[in-house]
């Protein structure tokens, strides 16, 4: 009998591709995937160790799961991923509870990690981050569901004062549009009916390769596999954005006319300390060149609060800047102070009871933002992504529109008594909206 494994996935949609392909390495050499984790005999936990919360949740839930191996339904434990790729030897002298370490470089190694553990030495790999994943790796869904991500590259070249990425998961590379594109194939064959593309910026996808965006082609390339489905861009860095790109979401069948793009401020003072790539007016020409050539696009952004150095006149610009450009979705972190960066040897840091004030006076006005973006759509026509019967309702159907990625936007909430059409997509019209939720009816 095959040994079961379950993976507990943590942190971004970078990190559920990672533990996806690490359960298809295992798969394919003679593991089972566990149904819980009460049932495993082994369990890797995939961490997220970019910032201090991420770090300590990750700690947490390593410590609930050891409680599983002492009571003894679980025969060994793994840890995996970011936190210990950034905290390396420290983290296993903490923790003689984990039987096996192993970096994100090392993923393609999870099989070999998971029998050394059953040993009875402690032991680790880890090694400077260069795995990339491609179409001929095998991936396990962890999820039921007619949507996927695509990471088409890992890595980061930005160095921004004040993020751990690239020290955790090395240079950007590229995967070959070619690679993308057979598995978006593949994936399109097992009933997914929306691609996510994400990287840490997906905008530098090819230039470390080629001297030159190839964004573009690989949408239009996207675009063009036949089947009915969504693309969906997300991770795109406002000052790579171009009109070639732009256009290729336009002219497209399939892509989204929705795209993901993380500005984290717009005082030039404070992008400038954050060693962000691009001033406030490459973000503003950003936004402009989304929405002069695509007809409709939602627009999705987040922001930092407290970073090192924000006044009251750096945010109160801010503040401004999201009343005036109304953005479709937003979210907002407070700026955390992180060894070994930068901006953690800056002076004049924010308190925190100031970040969750500018948090707070941020989401007040999105809130207003969405409500009256939601109400206009009452009365129209929308094809939507149907994906969930509700738990929570009796006879309702979950459903997104375009306007919503998955696990981080609204949904639109249908009421349904038949046959549900979940995965697939149907029209409905639009008959109610809340502050990021709407309703609708079946047409």
């Amino acid at each position: 009998m095959s040994l079961k494994v379950w993976i507990e996935s943590l942190g971004c949609s970078k990190n559920q591709v990672d533990s996806e392909v690490m359960m298809g390495f295992l798969c394919s050499e003679g593991f089972g995937l566990a149904e819980n984790p009460e049932q495993a005999d082994l369990i890797v936990v995939n961490t997220c160790g970019f910032v201090e919360a991420a770090a300590q949740e990750s700690i947490e839930v390593i410590f609930d799961l050891a409680g599983l191996k002492e009571a003894g339904s679980c025969k060994k434990l793994i840890v995996a991923g970011c936190l210990f790729q950034r905290y390396g030897d420290k983290l296993r002298r903490e923790m003689p509870e984990v039987d096996a370490f192993i970096g994100c470089g090392e993923l393609g190694k999870i099989s070999e990690a998971c029998r050394r553990a059953l040993g009875a030495t402690q032991f680790a790999l880890r090694s400077q981050p260069r795995f990339l994943y491609d179409h001929n790796t095998p991936r396990m869904p962890l999820k039921s569901g007619c949507s996927a991500y695509i990471k088409i590259a890992e890595g980061c070249d930005n160095r921004c004062s004040y993020c751990t990425i690239p020290g955790i998961r090395g240079a950007y590379r590229s995967r070959s549009t070619d690679s993308v594109v057979k598995e978006a194939r593949a994936l399109i064959l097992k009933d997914i009916k929306e691609l996510n593309v994400i990287a840490q910026d997906t905008t530098y996808f090819g230039v470390p390769e080629t001297g030159k965006e190839e964004l573009t082609r690989l949408l239009r390339e996207l675009d063009a596999v036949r089947a009915r489905k969504w693309i969906r861009l997300l991770y795109a860095h406002p000052g790579r954005i171009t009109k070639a790109v732009a256009r290729a979401i336009a002219d497209s069948r399939s892509i989204c006319h929705y795209v993901d793009i993380p500005i984290q401020h717009i005082s030039d003072d404070i992008l400038k300390s954050m060693k962000r790539k691009g001033s406030s007016d490459d973000v503003r020409r950003a936004i402009d060149i989304l929405r002069e050539e695509v007809t409709d696009i939602a627009l999705r952004t987040t922001l930092m609060v407290g970073f090192p150095g924000e006044t009251d006149k750096h945010f109160n610009e801010l503040l401004k800047f999201v009343i005036e450009t109304k953005f479709d979705r937003l979210g907002v972190f407070k700026y955390s102070r992180e060894p070994g960066t930068a901006a953690a040897r800056l002076r004049g840091h924010t308190p925190e009871e100031v970040k969750d004030e500018r948090s707070e006076a941020l989401m007040r006005e999105q809130l207003a933002i969405s409500r009256r973006l939601n109400r206009s759509f009452i009365g129209k026509k929308m094809d939507v992504l149907v994906e969930r019967i509700d738990d929570e309702v009796p006879n309702s159907l979950i459903a997104r529109t375009y306007r919503d990625a998955p696990e981080v936007d609204g949904c639109v909430r249908i009421p349904c008594k038949g046959s549900p059409p979940v995965g697939e997509f149907v029209q409905i019209e639009i008959t109610g909206s809340h502050d990021y939720d709407l309703e609708g009816k079946l047409l």
